[in-house]
């Protein structure tokens, strides 16, 4: 049995990631209360679902993505096997606060094995894995994948490579 973590900033696609891959989940989605409404709802505790890969089974849990839950970020990673690192790969904007949160997993946990997914990748405003390397200092031993989390083989693949 392994447990992968499933992390990055808002937006970046943690429940539908988990969603696609498992068919149902648990989630803590709350309705989101702000001005700058980007999505209806956000995860405030955690996705949990598990599937079956190659005769192992696979406990996924999702990580809140915005910072003020960031105790979350802790609580989940406990004996973690590995964990997916979320980014959209359609908004810039987004990599500042990606930046802040993979300097914290790769700190936190360095020996970790991890792959970055470059969600929203089917975008045309999609930015190239070159420039999310280098905005989030990814080594170069770290894999990019390109995904697209609502299907199904593009989220499976990422997990076979981890």
């Amino acid at each position: 049995m392994y447990k992968i973590v499933v992390t990055g900033p808002y937006n970046s696609g943690k429940t539908t990631f988990i969603k696609t891959i498992c068919g149902r989940a648990l989630t803590t989605d709350m309705k989101v209360m702000s001005d700058e409404l980007v999505k209806s709802t956000t995860t405030v505790a955690l996705d949990f679902g598990i599937i079956e890969v190659g005769g192992d089974v696979v406990r996924l849990f999702g990580t809140p993505g915005q910072s003020r839950f960031s105790f979350m970020w802790r609580a989940l990673s406990i004996g973690m096997d590995g964990y997916i690192f979320m980014v959209d790969a359609s908004d810039p904007l987004s990599l500042d606060e990606a930046l802040h949160m993979y300097m914290f997993f790769r700190s936190m946990y360095p020996d970790v094995v991890h792959v970055i997914s470059a969600n929203k990748y089917d975008k045309e405003n999609k930015l190239g894995l070159d420039v999310i390397r280098a905005a989030l200092m990814v080594p170069d031993d770290v894999l990019i994948q390109p995904t697209v989390a609502y299907n199904r083989a593009s989220v499976f693949k990422l997990l076979e490579i981890l």
